[in-house]
């Protein structure tokens, strides 16, 4: 009988994602990040100004150290 008895291996736990400050720069700090997790488990800061400006970068390279949008 084969697959009956067949499981498939047990994933690797998720790891929790680093803390916003790993990241360093403005961007841990602003009102309009977003951290948002992929299936592999790497985090990326969304920035939430480029829905509405164009001008601001999605996922912004780390650490941005200067950025007119930072809002505490």
């Amino acid at each position: 009988m084969s697959g009956a008895d067949e499981r498939p291996a047990p994933r690797e736990p998720r790891r929790p994602p680093p803390p916003l400050t790993a990241f360093g720069g403005l961007c841990p700090t602003c009102r309009h990040v977003r951290p948002v997790s992929s299936s592999k488990g790497s985090t990326f800061l969304l920035c939430g100004l480029a829905a509405a400006d164009p001008t601001f970068p999605r996922y912004p390279p780390q650490p941005v150290l200067v950025c007119r949008g930072h809002q505490r």
